[in-house]
């Protein structure tokens, strides 16, 4: 059998069993693929702050976090390989397929974290410029809001990562913050907005800037510590805060629980220095994509 016979009998069947499963139960795969990025990269940003608050965690709870902690990549990285399951685009199953696949190579090994890394950002660039393609030809005024936010964010991805991998950090660190900072900013313009959900844009990006002012230190240690912001102005943060709240709100009064679950991610993930905010980065602008209808699985 051709390699060419191959791939089409496995997407054959891939489809089958697609088709199969969403006869059998009405749980949406994009919202649920959202709720397993979402959950371990919120999570880990809760346990990252409270653990650097003194006393505010238990040694048990400690113990138990610091034995999960390591896996919870699995969370996104089977996101990413549900959601390359659910689309019938074949680069975007590519994409997907490969950020979630590398995501949980990264769990063999403390040495597969370089060809993990490698593969994920791979995966990305795949499946972000597939979905810009399509978002383009489908209306090139609209259209382009999405290859912009996503250019934006895959900017933030890479300077992050190769930060991280040692290549010129004290140059890639603070722009992976701000150019990072600066995306999560622009979900509104991937989702839309509307009056209540500018509102609580504002009010949260106003509670950003007085806690900056108030409590300068206290307010750079969280964002360290939780969102690994490095070198990057407190505009752009208040931005960020202010941004990411008003997609998120303006996700949920639209219903849109997919792209919500995308905004929060985009939230909790901050800077994506590390492969679980990468991956969650890249299943979250796959989240936020235009999707209309949706498979259920």
């Amino acid at each position: 059998m051709s390699s060419r016979r191959a791939t089409e009998a496995t997407n054959e069947r891939l489809d089958a069993t697609i088709a199969s499963l969403s006869n059998r139960s009405p749980i949406a795969i994009r919202p649920l693929a959202g709720v397993l990025a979402l959950v371990p990269i919120l999570g880990t940003l809760l346990y990252r702050i409270g653990n650097n608050v003194p006393g505010s965690l238990s040694a048990s709870v400690t113990e138990l976090v610091t034995v999960v902690l390591p896996f919870v990549a699995v969370g996104p990285a089977f996101a990413g390989l549900l959601l390359a399951a659910a689309t019938d685009r074949p680069g975007e199953r590519v994409g997907l397929a490969f950020v979630g696949g590398f995501g949980l190579i990264a769990l063999a090994a403390r040495g597969a974290w370089y060809p993990a890394a490698a593969g994920v950002v791979f995966g990305g660039l795949f499946v972000t410029g597939s979905i810009a393609v399509r978002s383009w030809r489908s209306d090139r005024l609209e259209g382009v809001r999405y290859p912009v936010v996503a250019a934006v964010l895959v900017v933030a991805v890479v300077a992050s990562i190769v930060a991280t991998a040692g290549i010129s950090p004290a140059t890639f660190r603070p722009l992976g913050s701000s150019v990072a900072l600066f995306g999560i900013g622009l979900t509104p313009v991937l989702v839309g907005t509307d009056r209540l959900s500018l509102a609580a844009g504002v009010v949260a990006g106003a509670l950003a800037l007085n806690a900056a002012i108030t409590l300068p230190f206290v307010t750079g240690a969280v964002l360290l510590v939780g969102g690994g912001v490095v070198g990057a102005p407190i505009a752009l943060v208040v931005f960020a805060v202010g941004g990411g709240v008003a997609g998120l709100i303006a996700a949920l009064r639209r219903g849109q629980f997919d792209r919500a679950c995308g905004a929060g991610v985009l939230l909790a993930a901050g800077v994506p220095a590390v492969l679980l905010q990468a991956l969650g980065v890249f299943v979250a602008l796959a989240l936020l994509a235009d999707e209309p209808g949706g498979d259920a699985l």
